[in-house]
């Protein structure tokens, strides 16, 4: 099952520590000149001279305690590659857990990692994991954000083989997919490893204790030094790809026949070079931007704003942490259909920085309000530019610049701003960001029309955290303007104050104990307009239990007043949820909230009903499956006034860690009595089926060959009972799409 990262690789962020931390310690390693397979057998002699590091601290949920089993971490080098090996022995290997699958999909499996900072600086660190059968993992885990970004991907080489004792990994990483200083002197980088230890309750072992009283992981890693003679070349890659694809669609649905469309062919390119050893550009053109990973599925039932899905475009994946901030002014996906595309990111001494320029053919827009946004699409060229700067202050904290400008003939939106992280203490953090926008509209659609219109608005956010090993708490204070547009990004709300505070507290059970610890928190919030007027505001208290089987349980009461045209509901409301792994092949999680909430189509008070559950089942090495099924209900006058349910089903075969073939099947049912709405005419039932057949195939993540089949009928009027809609298909999509990263 999907679960939060810090419950497995960064789970050091809520590990215990020891009150007095130890010094970091050094190592050297050594530069190895004979050539290494990569294939899980450590008979080379590169690994007889290499650095030995031995993960001996369990961290969580032990208070860096001695670690129970033995995992021994190998490091060297050569010219060309960072070679890393892990031996984790094991008392029961039959317990290990492992799958093929594809990579950056590790939840619920053994696995190691190696995470390195090349600069030394405490700031950002790559992460390296590899399962007991090879599959990879790989990532950027930003100290400012505390947490680890899965959407980095670098070429490089990984095995590994269960044995009789436990389980060895080997992994090799071009210098050429990394990102280091550019110097001729010896370099010293910060690192450290973790051994994620899934059984009935989930330990974690790290080569170096965690001072939980400190909240900057990387300043607590060790230090390895002895690198020299390396740099990443020319470190060109040139990524050409082709797409062939062939959309049918019935285009007077639901009459007439579906009518196979023409088979086009789009030829692109992507190239990355590194410029130096710190700045890396990249250049796209005529890029295939289509959506070969489905988005997630979510129901978009009784909702006021702009959902959001996740970017899954490698152009805009790489070097996407330089361009983050505390308020998301840039989100890429808002670039819909780019015909070109330009980046430059990298590090330089205390500098980071990122510019990005696209020119996209649709211009996407998401229109915010105070109660609610709207989504705008206009058929017109745009032009996004995107800079931002970054410099390190002091040993912990740095200040930040932002600039986007978004611009056709007749609109523009630009925002610029100053933002600050500052860590005065190990255990507290300030965030702060000012922003400021001018928008120009003068353009229309078939959804809305402006004329000429002009806003400015200004956004700030003020964010306090303090963490310990006992105790959590923050408090959060946003200003938002009803001028304020980020065109660019993601804002769906406007014209705000917002506060909101926590504390927390864990108790953590006794060494040995059956259980893992027991959390209490609790809080408050309000949000209202720059007028005053109430949007939403309310406290709650929760309570979490962490025992055996991996069992996290949590209840969660709350009480809400909601204000909404005019009108305010109090909202008396109980959310509770689980997450379990009985067994190493079943894990199983959900949620379930009960209470009044608002009819927001009708603006009236409901009893409402919503749940998920959710089912990872994984049959051998090689199947995974995922069954999930959501479900939201209110009923008002013992009538039912709309129920909508959204089931998925998932499931891969993954013949190895390259290459998997996945079907997904969505079906989507909403059911509303018109009686109780405003609007009668509102549709009765509306019904879909989505289907995916996807092969794919990957030498490495920008070499790729994928095959796929997708499949959308939808529901329509056209039986004399509405409960019982007639399915149709509504339209069809073949491609075909390869891709191969070639670095002379």
């Amino acid at each position: 099952m999907r679960k939060a990262f810090c419950n497995s690789l960064l789970v050091v962020l809520c590990a215990t520590a020891l009150a007095q931390k130890p010094a970091n310690k050094n190592y050297t390693v050594n530069k190895g000149d004979e050539a290494v397979t990569i294939n899980g057998v450590l008979d080379e002699g590169i690994w007889k001279n290499a650095e030995v590091i031995q993960l001996n601290y369990e961290t969580d949920p032990g208070y860096n305690l001695p670690a129970e089993v033995l995992t021994v971490l190998r490091i060297a080098f050569d010219s060309e590659n960072l070679y890393f090996s892990f031996e984790a022995t094991d008392p029961q290997p039959k317990s290990i857990r492992a799958i093929i699958n594809d990579r950056d999909k590790l939840d619920d499996n053994d696995f190691v990692s190696l995470f390195i900072d090349p600069f030394n600086d405490s700031r950002r660190a790559f992460f390296f994991s590899v399962n007991p059968l090879g599959v990879q993992q790989d990532g950027i885990y930003d100290e400012q954000v505390g947490d680890g970004d899965l959407s980095w991907d670098a070429i490089w080489r990984s095995s590994g083989r269960i044995t009789n004792t436990g389980y060895i990994v080997e992994a090799s990483v071009p210098f050429k997919s990394l990102r280091f200083p550019g110097t001729d002197n010896i370099q010293t980088w910060r690192f450290f490893g973790v051994r994620i230890y899934p059984r009935s309750i989930e330990k974690s072992f790290h080569s170096m204790p965690i001072d939980q009283g400190n909240n900057c992981l990387l300043c607590q890693a060790n230090f390895i030094t002895g690198f020299e003679g390396i740099n990443p070349g020319r470190n060109l890659e040139l990524v050409p790809t082709i797409t062939v694809n062939r959309f049918d669609e019935r285009p007077d649905f639901p009459e007439g026949d579906l009518e196979a469309g023409e088979t086009e062919t789009n030829v692109g390119l992507d190239v990355r070079w590194g410029v130096t050893t710190d700045l890396a550009l990249n250049f796209t053109l005529n890029p295939d931007f289509s959506q070969v990973e489905a988005d997630a599925a979510q129901l978009n039932v009784n909702n006021r704003f702009s959902l959001q899905f996740p970017e899954r475009r490698p152009f805009f994946l790489e070097g996407a942490d330089f361009f983050n901030t505390p308020l998301q002014a840039f989100f890429s996906r808002t670039i819909a259909d780019p015909s070109y595309g330009v980046k430059l990111t990298g590090k330089v001494n205390k500098n980071a920085l990122g510019f990005l320029i696209a020119r996209d053919q649709i211009n996407n827009l998401i229109l915010p309000g105070f109660q609610g946004s709207e989504n705008v699409s206009i058929n017109e060229e745009v032009t996004n530019v995107v800079g931002r700067y970054r410099r390190d202050v002091g040993k912990n904290s740095n200040i930040g610049l932002l600039f986007t400008d978004r611009e056709s003939s007749n609109y523009y939106n630009r925002v610029g701003g100053i933002d600050f992280f500052l860590r005065p203490w190990a255990p507290l953090t300030i965030r702060a960001q000012y922003l400021h926008t001018e928008t120009k509209y003068d353009i229309a659609s078939q959804e809305i029309e402006f004329s000429d219109e002009r806003l400015s608005g200004d956004s700030f956010n003020f964010r306090v955290s303090y963490e310990t090993r006992n105790w959590e708490s923050f408090f959060n204070f946003e200003n938002r303007s009803a001028g304020f547009r980020a065109d660019a990004g993601f804002v769906p709300q406007v014209n705000y104050r917002r506060y909101r505070f926590m504390v927390m507290r864990t108790f953590w059970a006794p060494e040995g104990s059956w259980y893992r610890n027991i959390r209490w928190n609790t809080g408050g919030f309000r949000r209202q307009s720059q007028e005053g007027e109430l949007d939403i505001t309310g406290f709650w208290m929760s309570g979490s239990f962490n025992g055996p089987l991996q069992l996290n349980f949590w209840i969660n009461p709350d009480m809400v007043w909601q204000q909404f045209n005019g009108k305010t509901f109090r909202l008396e409301r109980l959310w509770t949820g689980f997450d379990v792994q009985p067994y190493g092949n079943l894990g199983i999680n959900g949620f379930f909230g009960f209470g009044p909430a608002v009819d927001f189509a009708n603006t009236k008070k409901s009893e409402g009903l919503q749940f998920r559950l959710e089912s990872d089942i994984r049959i051998g090495r090689h199947i995974d499956m995922t069954i999930n099924h959501r479900h939201l209900r209110l009923r008002r006058e013992n009538e039912q006034v709309l129920t909508a349910n959204l089931s998925q089903w998932q499931a891969a075969y993954n013949f190895n860690p390259r290459t998997f073939l996945r079907l997904i099947l969505q079906y989507r049912h909403t059911l509303r009595n018109p009686s109780l709405f405003e609007d009668t005419s509102v549709n009765t039932i509306d019904e879909a089926i989505f289907a995916q057949v996807l092969l794919s195939y990957k030498l490495n993540p920008q070499s790729v060959v994928f095959i796929g089949y997708v499949d959308n009928h939808q529901g329509w009027e056209g039986s004399e009972d509405p409960r019982d809609l007639p399915l149709l298909q509504q339209n069809q999509t073949l491609f075909f799409k390869a891709g191969y990263a070639w670095r002379p």
